[in-house]
């Protein structure tokens, strides 16, 4: 194989990783959506719970048509309760921050978690951070910064939560990377959900409240969400380093931006649009540096 087609071969496997990384965003930002409308009506927990229960039976159908039941059990114990105590904090941080801290905030606060993926992918992984894959996270922060514009933050224990979120997000996406190769991704996607359905379960006796009409059918989003996010976001580790495609997950700002326009009527800033640009240019430069 020539040097030439092993190069196209490595940027078309860079570009997928990070469309793998703006679909995973996607679905991620519809979890927030859906959470944001039903944590007035239903405890943190509760919402866990009931998005891991809708959300399992069609995450094993994923793994015994692609890898076989079986091959759950050869995922490594250790590296899997890991996984799950991450993703538990991920959720459970993020989920009780929304019921305090407005959605835009929350995921301008949540926008660490590229920045620390890319400094911690070094100790971690092993990989070179290029100047290039650097300035553009930092610049995609910056424009998320922008859009923002904030003033300051009280340290209210909802804002401790969601950055604690994105820390165990950042921690996640770096096991994704670890275990790209060693461990299939319906496997992966599967054990992101035990630890977090048992630990709601326990934290929702005495404390359940019936979900009512159209409550049910946010909670089927937040489930599929949660399938799409996870399990795209794997994907994303296996094709492409962390350090390319971590800036991708500021396209959620893309999401919330047309969100808020279908749902709510609400007409983006120009802010929103320079601060956009930003986040695309910062993904762009961050795709075409080299290692």
């Amino acid at each position: 194989m020539s040097a030439e087609m092993v190069s196209n071969e490595r940027q078309n496997r860079i570009a997928l990783g990070a469309l793998c990384m703006c679909v995973a965003m996607f679905g991620g930002t519809s979890i927030d959506i859906s959470v944001k409308a039903l944590a007035p009506h239903y405890t943190t927990a509760q919402i866990v719970f009931l998005r891991s229960v809708i959300a399992l039976p069609f995450v094993l159908a994923l793994v015994w048509r692609q890898v076989g039941v079986p091959a759950l059990g050869t995922a490594g114990f250790a590296w899997q309760l890991w996984r799950g105590l991450l993703t538990a904090g991920a959720n459970f941080g993020f989920f009780y921050g929304l019921i305090y801290v407005e959605l835009v905030t929350a995921l301008m606060l949540a926008y660490i978690g590229p920045v620390l993926i890319v400094l911690l992918a070094r100790p971690l992984l092993g990989e070179h951070i290029s100047l290039g894959r650097l300035s553009g996270v930092l610049i995609g922060f910056a424009g998320v910064l922008y859009v923002i514009r904030p003033t300051g933050f009280d340290v209210h224990p909802g804002i401790l939560a969601i950055l604690g979120s994105a820390l165990c997000w950042a921690l996640l996406s770096i096991s994704n990377r670890q275990l790209a190769g060693h461990v299939s991704t319906p496997v992966l996607l599967f054990y992101t959900y035990p630890v977090s359905l048992l630990l709601a379960a326990a934290l929702t006796v005495g404390d359940w409240q019936t979900p009512q009409g159209w409550h049910w059918a946010l909670f089927g989003v937040t489930a599929l969400g949660s399938i799409v996010a996870h399990g795209f976001a794997a994907l994303a580790y296996k094709y492409a380093a962390a350090g390319v495609v971590a800036p991708f997950e500021y396209t959620a700002l893309i999401w919330i931006s047309l969100a808020g326009y279908l749902f709510w009527n609400e007409v983006p800033e120009a802010a929103v649009w320079i601060g956009g640009t930003a986040v695309i240019l910062g993904g762009y430069i961050a795709l075409r540096s080299r290692s």
